[in-house]
């Protein structure tokens, strides 16, 4: 905890790691949860929290590296171009700052160390709690519609960046999970798809597809230009639609971020 008056709200965002066992897995899976600056001094506060997969990507410090079996090791070195970092505690920093987005919990599960596809795809592939959100990119975006589509009364809010909606088991596992949902009322879902000609037609039969069910969730469905299949391109993506995402569902939240500043001066 911070010494001295005024010290709190000043100090830096920090980093906990630690590995809990997944029973549907059978294995453990590796998470690192990001605090917002000043978190040590607001003992008893209430933050929203969101999850991601893929959590090894968000940041640019990734603590598990040094785990990883040597031969997988190499491969991802040999992506790292492509790999990259979404570098989020720095954008969440600034949105914070800003009142742009409320000071919240990220926590990150990764999965760097195996057999991804089993771990996020929920098909074989060759009263939501207020300010509980899921999200993920590529297969983690499709891994977090299907556990805010499953567990709709524990995630307010789900963010899917690029899903892999176009592969055909995928597709059928979400048409006919879809509409099968009652109480999706409370969860809002933001779904980003990339800007070229597969994104295009994921959209359009995303749209078709949510479009024809008969319960009044909220899907917000787009399209950034220029969006791409790639870390850097979500990177970008993430903070505008968290920001979308917490102003169409938890206006309150982000108001009251906005005005306890603008009261601080």
């Amino acid at each position: 905890m911070a010494d001295g008056p005024g010290a709190c709200p000043d100090t830096p965002h920090r980093f906990e790691t630690f590995s809990l066992f997944a029973p549907a897995l059978g294995a453990p899976k590796r998470v690192l949860v990001y605090l917002p600056p000043g978190y040590d001094c607001a003992l008893g506060r209430h933050y929203p929290v969101f999850y991601f997969n893929d959590g090894h990507d968000l940041f640019d410090w990734n603590p598990f590296a040094g785990d990883l079996d040597p031969l997988l090791a190499a491969e991802i070195e040999g992506r790292e171009a492509w790999y990259g970092s979404w570098r989020l505690a720095g954008q969440l920093d600034r949105a914070a700052a800003a009142g742009r987005l409320p000071p919240m919990i990220v926590v990150g599960i990764a999965s760097d160390d195996g057999p991804r596809s089993r771990d996020l795809a929920p098909v074989a592939w060759g009263g939501a709690m207020e300010g509980r959100g899921i999200g993920g990119s590529s297969l983690g975006g499709v891994s977090a519609l299907q556990i805010g589509l499953t567990h709709a009364d524990d995630f307010a809010m789900v963010l899917a960046l690029s899903p892999v909606v176009g592969d055909r088991a995928i597709a059928t596992y979400l048409a006919a999970a879809w509409p099968a949902i009652h109480r999706i009322e409370p969860t809002a879902f933001l779904v980003d798809f990339d800007d070229d000609a597969i994104g295009r037609a994921d959209h359009d039969w995303f749209a078709a597809m949510a479009g024809a069910a008969t319960h009044t969730g909220q899907a917000i469905l787009l399209q950034t230009p220029g969006g791409r299949h790639n870390i850097a391109s979500w990177r970008e993506r993430a903070v505008p639609a968290l920001e979308r995402l917490f102003a169409a569902h938890c206006p309150d939240l982000v108001l009251m971020v906005t005005t306890l500043r603008a009261h601080r001066g």
